[in-house]
């Protein structure tokens, strides 16, 4: 109980959230300097429902719950009980001994030490797809629900479609973190009828491929999405292009600071960024849909997923402000607009107070060159990820049989 008291004051959801914002923090590109995280997070919740930047492959759906099984199994042996987190380690050496040098191994580097267990990573996930039952509805205990192992291996949890786990689970697992052609039919088919009109399901049901492909709204679905799912991934790209010049002007604020102080070991920011924005520039006014975005449907859609957004007033003020002027094509020479670089600092300024890169010199001596510049694409690198071992599960001849 000692290892869950420190979490008691946060639901399994905040502590999602938290770990996800803090894996975010950690790429200095995907910052949020300038508070948009929460408009950002309910277009990523529009757009793949379930997701987070913190699932890595996609067979985890399925080891998680083949760990909870097993766990419960043992659970009327007098000695030799495994609880999940045990199963789970056990689990975490079995699958990087069968995939060596595979990509998103959850522990490849910790291994048995490793803190955050698939089961917290894909608890909310598990649950959406329908794969879970939430821990209260299965009989688990809230102070279980809301420790920070969370506690899945209650009898009944799983979905009972659930395809059994490989022979001699947990200590060795075939196909390491690949799935099996029964394995990503049923993942498939879990995740489309538990986001039937999602942009997530009509990409994953395009067997259109997703390697190779940099954002949502450049992937070969959106010709084919239905009106109102077009919608939603228009409003998502053009909001991603506007803040990203908002986000450029903010890294040339920075640079402008930096090289008045001397600093030197990022070479040349200041022209870096004028140039980047000249292209953002031509890219704005290039948007034959720019000049006719509603924003005001945009703002309705994104309330609708987070009613918090409306609350947040000075978020909307700011983002509404640096909107209407990139629908009225007032991009050009953003980068000497008195009125923007204004907006830009006194953004930064409200947030972070004395944590300020741009008042800040102790944190501007530190700087590596980039500060939240990297354009949003609302969690896509990890939604593809999990699209493609399910696309290739698919086309897997391995029944593993």
């Amino acid at each position: 109980m000692t290892s869950t008291l420190k979490w008691l004051d946060f639901s399994a959801e905040e502590q999602r959230r938290t770990r996800e914002m803090l894996r975010l923090f950690e790429e200095k590109e995907s910052r949020d300097e300038l508070g948009i995280g929460q408009i950002r997070d309910a277009f990523s919740d529009l757009l793949f429902p379930g997701t987070s930047v913190l699932l890595t492959r996609a067979r985890y759906f399925l080891v998680v719950p083949w760990c909870g099984q097993y766990a419960d199994s043992t659970a009327h042996y007098r000695r030799g009980r495994q609880t999940l987190d045990m199963v789970e380690r056990r689990a975490l050496v079995a699958l990087k001994a069968a995939a060596p040098g595979e990509a998103g191994i959850i522990g490849a580097y910790a291994g048995t030490a490793v803190k955050n267990l698939p089961s917290v990573l894909y608890k909310q996930a598990l649950e959406r797809y329908g794969i879970a039952r939430p821990a209260v509805e299965s009989g688990v205990h809230a102070e279980e629900a809301v420790g920070e192992q969370v506690t899945l291996d209650a009898p009944g949890r799983w979905v009972s479609s659930l395809p059994a786990a490989p022979p001699r689970f947990p200590d060795a697992i075939d196909g390491g973190v690949r799935l099996s052609l029964e394995e990503a039919s049923w993942l498939s088919e879990q995740i489309t009828a538990a986001t039937p009109d999602s942009y997530l399901t009509h990409v994953l049901l395009s067997k259109w491929p997703v390697e190779g492909v940099d954002s949502p709204w450049s992937h070969p679905a959106v010709e084919t999405a239905p009106t109102e799912m077009a919608s939603v991934v228009v409003d998502a790209e053009l909001f991603s292009l506007a803040m990203h010049g908002a986000a450029l002007l903010y890294n040339l604020l920075i640079s402008e600071w930096y090289e008045n102080k001397d600093l030197s070991n990022v070479p040349s920011p200041v022209e870096s960024y004028r140039s980047a924005l000249d292209d953002w520039a031509e890219q704005a006014r290039a948007h034959p849909k720019r000049s006719s975005w509603d924003t005001a449907a945009m703002w309705q859609r994104v309330m609708s997923q987070n009613p918090r957004v409306e609350g947040n007033i000075r978020a909307r003020r700011f983002i509404g402000d640096w909107l209407d002027g990139f629908v009225r094509g007032d991009v050009d020479g953003i980068a000497d607009d008195v009125a923007c670089r204004q907006l830009i600092r006194q953004r930064e300024r409200s947030i972070k107070d004395a944590q300020s890169r741009l008042t800040n010199e102790k944190l501007l001596r530190s700087w590596a060159g980039a500060s939240g510049s990297r354009r949003l694409t609302y969690r896509w690198s990890n939604v593809a990820a999990l699209v493609t071992d399910i696309h290739e599960g698919l086309e897997s001849s391995d029944a593993r049989t």
